[in-house]
């Protein structure tokens, strides 16, 4: 079983840890990081998960180059078998968590481009035709 920390700025990585719940009841085998809502060190939490999570973990962050994401790689640069992955979205939380087959780089790399945001294209319709048409 892969370690899962997701940090973020705000309540997003709360809110992703929700949605998970909600989703599969599985909540509880991700750890959240909620940055910057007090005067909390935030980057105490990050090395504490380093330190006592089971190898291999990912880290998933908000954005790349922010300050969430850079105390990730500062405090996971000589880490073994620590994975950060940024730019996270539900999609990607639920690939890693729901994913049955064993842990390798190459197959994260897989599930990452499997999880990337897409634009919805709408067909243009006429007023009668059947909403359900919409769905196929």
């Amino acid at each position: 079983m892969v370690s899962i920390l997701i940090a973020s700025h705000g309540k997003f990585a709360s809110g992703l840890k929700s949605s998970v719940e909600i989703l599969t009841g599985m909540g509880d085998r991700l750890t959240t990081i909620d940055a910057y809502l007090d005067k909390h060190d935030y980057t105490k939490d990050i090395k504490d998960f380093i330190a006592t999570a089971q190898r291999p973990a990912i880290i998933f962050t908000d954005l790349l180059g922010g300050s969430v994401n850079q105390q990730v790689v500062l405090a996971a640069a000589h880490q073994k078998d620590i994975y950060i992955v940024t730019q996270m979205n539900l999609a990607i939380i639920l690939a890693v968590l729901l994913d049955s087959e064993p842990f390798s780089v190459s197959h994260l790399d897989e599930l990452i481009a499997q999880s990337q945001v897409t634009r919805v294209k709408l067909s243009k319709q006429t007023p009668d035709e059947d909403v359900q048409d919409f769905f196929r």
